[in-house]
């Protein structure tokens, strides 16, 4: 385990990736799997969504979860770019795996060919391409 997560306590700062909850919530996660939940006494609460960076400060830490209240605007995520090199050659080796696979094997690769179409078509969205 990572020893900042060991050492984790009241009135730490840290920064958080905020992601969907259960029943439309935002929460987060430590990469010890802790779920991090978010303080709704705090004034930047209600700007919470999934998808952004937000600084906060922790206010309780038990087992299994972490509350934090954030300090400041949540900021959006920066929509990263895989350069299209790597994406060729990636598409490529999956189209070689799956002809040299067995029928039940090529679902893995097909998948993962699928997420790589999807993700493009969303950059496209978000680039306003499409």
């Amino acid at each position: 385990m990572d020893e900042t997560l060991e050492t984790l306590g009241l009135g730490d700062r840290i920064t958080v990736h905020t992601i969907p909850g259960r029943a439309n919530t935002v929460i987060s996660r430590l990469q010890d799997g802790r779920i991090i939940l978010f303080d709704q006494n705090s004034q930047h609460f209600s700007l919470l969504a999934p998808g952004q960076i937000v600084e906060c400060h922790v206010v309780n830490v038990k087992e299994n979860y972490v509350i934090v209240s954030p300090i400041s605007k949540p900021e959006e995520i920066p929509i990263s770019y895989i350069p299209e090199l790597e994406v060729d050659k990636i598409v490529e080796d999956l189209e070689k795996l799956i002809k040299g696979v067995s029928k039940n094997a090529k679902v893995i690769p097909r998948a993962l060919l699928r997420v790589i179409q999807l993700e493009q078509l969303i950059i496209k969205i978000l680039k306003g391409e499409v």
